[in-house]
């Protein structure tokens, strides 16, 4: 599995033109970010990452809004080197094992929790972080599940000005968002403003007591 903890934020990107995936990679480890998310939801997305695996190799690249097997499949062919899915979906997690492909699915509720645990699951995505208590969810969480060794990367409403309130929990590996490179900056192949959004969460992370 990837080591999430080396970096503040695995920035979601999803990118409509796979000729600007390379710039996008480039301009994000620039920033000091070392892991992303390209995310399933263009048709671009598969050719995307193979062309940062093969252009951009320091970049740890997974695929994300992973919703079908097929997907999976696709994903791991381009080269992702995880997954994730924004809820959970047990068919998910039994194909990923079977493929022996790193993933990580949604959840929010125990419930969910519990059984990615029985699967032997400990890297979970918290989705929609902030819509479903944010910090505090986290913290009310901690008390049940903190000694089981699950961590957490929560996505959903989070962005520079409240990512620090969830680096603050000492269940969080990292926070994911899109904020740092959005459709619409890369439209614009305005590259530098996305290196210094990176700069700016690596700043905010060293500024979080842990």
């Amino acid at each position: 599995m990837i080591d999430f903890s080396s970096t503040p934020v695995l920035p979601a990107v999803t990118l409509e033109d796979a000729a600007c995936a390379v710039e996008v990679a480039r301009a994000l480890l620039a920033g000091g970010i070392r892991v992303m998310e390209v995310t399933f939801r263009t048709p671009q997305a598969a050719a995307s990452i193979r062309a940062i695996r093969a252009q951009v190799p320091t970049m740890q690249i997974g695929a994300g809004t992973l919703l079908t097997p097929a997907q999976l499949e696709e994903a791991s062919a381009a080269g992702a080197l995880f997954g994730l899915s924004p809820g959970f979906n047990p068919r998910m997690i039994r194909k990923a094992q079977a493929m022996n492909f790193p993933f990580i699915p949604g959840v929010m509720t125990p419930g969910e929790i519990e059984q990615c645990l029985e699967a032997g699951l400990k890297v979970l995505k918290l989705f929609p972080a902030e819509q479903i208590g944010g910090p505090g969810m986290l913290r009310a969480l901690k008390g049940p599940y903190g000694h089981s060794g699950v961590k957490f990367i929560p996505m959903g409403g989070i962005l520079r000005e409240n990512m620090g309130a969830y680096l603050e929990q000492d269940n969080v590996l990292c926070v994911g968002g899109s904020w740092l490179a959005t459709p619409q900056l890369i439209r614009e192949k305005r590259f530098s403003d996305i290196t210094r959004k990176a700069q700016e969460a690596i700043a905010t992370r060293r500024s979080v007591p842990r």
